[in-house]
């Protein structure tokens, strides 16, 4: 699906108050070898959230490399039982706890952010707000289907939603 669907389709869900002051951007930066590509949301043409492979991924590399003395011992012949290791399946947790830990801290991967942007529109607001993926719990503070009763009761866990939260809530005071 072309991004200004998807764009189109997301921003409806964006409350009244919020809707001419947000917009959502997409690029991918055809001079790295595979296509670099981040995402980010702005709020009074003002970059308040962003998404990049890169970073992200650099980030998680930085924090596995720092980990990985905890790992059993790698198997020295790399066959197809490496799959089977305790090494591989420990590996796999680690590398998968540490993204999870980066999108709690507020870093986001493109390639996440796009599948939740197409997963979204499928979700009921009470799937959106108790979603395992910060961004969807996030965006879904700024959904015109949470109202102001039930905003004012909901904290946000990571920076992500916090930041939605208190646009969201200062919308809705104006």
């Amino acid at each position: 699906m072309q991004f200004s669907k998807i764009k189109k389709q997301i921003l409806s869900f964006v409350a009244s108050s919020l809707r001419p002051r947000l917009d959502l951007y997409a690029t991918v930066d055809r001079h790295f070898h595979d296509g670099e590509s981040r995402i980010w949301m702005t709020l009074d043409s003002e970059p308040f959230f962003k998404a990049e492979d890169l970073r992200f991924t650099q980030e998680a590399d930085r924090r596995y490399a720092l980990a990985k003395a905890r790992l059993p011992q790698k198997p020295e012949r790399i066959t197809l039982e490496i799959f089977q290791s305790d090494w591989y399946k420990t590996s796999r947790e680690l590398y998968r706890q540490i993204e999870h830990e980066l999108e709690q801290e507020g870093w986001h991967a493109n390639y996440n952010v796009q599948q939740d942007l197409l997963l979204y529109p499928t979700l009921s607001i009470e799937e959106a707000l108790t979603h395992p993926h910060a961004f969807i719990r996030g965006f879904a503070l700024l959904d015109r289907r949470v109202g102001k009763r039930r905003l004012e009761r909901i904290n946000g866990d990571t920076p992500f939603e916090f930041t939605c939260l208190k646009i969201r809530l200062e919308a809705e005071s104006d």
